[in-house]
């Protein structure tokens, strides 16, 4: 695995990353069993519009849905029953994808799991409720680099690479000196391989002639 040493750099803007500076865009929130890296960037003002749109339109879907039902005089025709039970199908089903969508988070946070060895990608709800995107092993990660070619308002974006591919999953936006102390421990933690529980567990079997 490739990754990056000199991890003695921290000094004052690390301290600043792992605080949340008024300029970083991102915080680091320590664990007992590793630590979070969490975006602290505002939410888009067009995501705000286009997640209120479809929470109010999520309502009226199901609100409609709920509406077929109340119609007078022919809640149980047997010749509408069907057409009923389809359309109620197919409001019930925008309604739902439209009030999942109102309240999805936006940002990702990335759990990095010393004790396991591995890193995980979740997003959290409006509710505080994470689902997990994926997760990798150390043993995947091919090196973490700071992407200088998505420059925005002089932010670079610290990235994880796959391996030897060309695929990256960003981890935090933030100026250089922020970034640097991030990845040097990003980069320390990863060449350290945890010994696996199931390892510890299994007997010693003395070697036979």
């Amino acid at each position: 695995m490739t990754a990056f040493p000199n991890v003695d750099g921290f000094g004052a803007a690390a301290r600043g990353a792992e605080t949340g500076t008024a300029q970083s865009c991102f915080v680091v929130d320590d664990a007992y069993w590793g630590y979070v890296v969490r975006c602290t960037a505002a939410e888009s003002i067009w995501v705000q519009i286009a997640q209120g749109a479809a929470w109010f339109a999520g309502i009226g879907f199901a609100i409609a849905a709920v509406g077929l039902w109340a119609v007078p005089m022919t809640q149980f025709a047997a010749e509408i029953l069907p057409m009923k039970l389809g359309a109620t199908f197919v409001l019930s089903g925008i309604a739902v994808y439209l009030l999942w969508y109102a309240s999805r988070g936006t940002h990702s946070e990335l759990e990095v799991d010393t004790s396991l060895g591995e890193v995980r990608e979740i997003v959290r709800n409006q509710a505080g409720r994470p689902t997990l995107l994926g997760r990798h092993g150390f043993d995947a990660i091919g090196g973490v680099l700071i992407d200088r070619s998505t420059l925005r308002k002089g932010r670079a974006c610290l990235v994880l690479r796959y391996g030897n591919t060309a695929q990256f999953m960003p981890v935090a936006w933030g100026f250089e000196a922020e970034l640097k102390a991030l990845r040097d421990r990003m980069g320390h933690d990863m060449m350290i391989r945890p010994a696996h529980p199931l390892r510890q567990s299994l007997p010693q079997v003395p070697a036979t002639a």
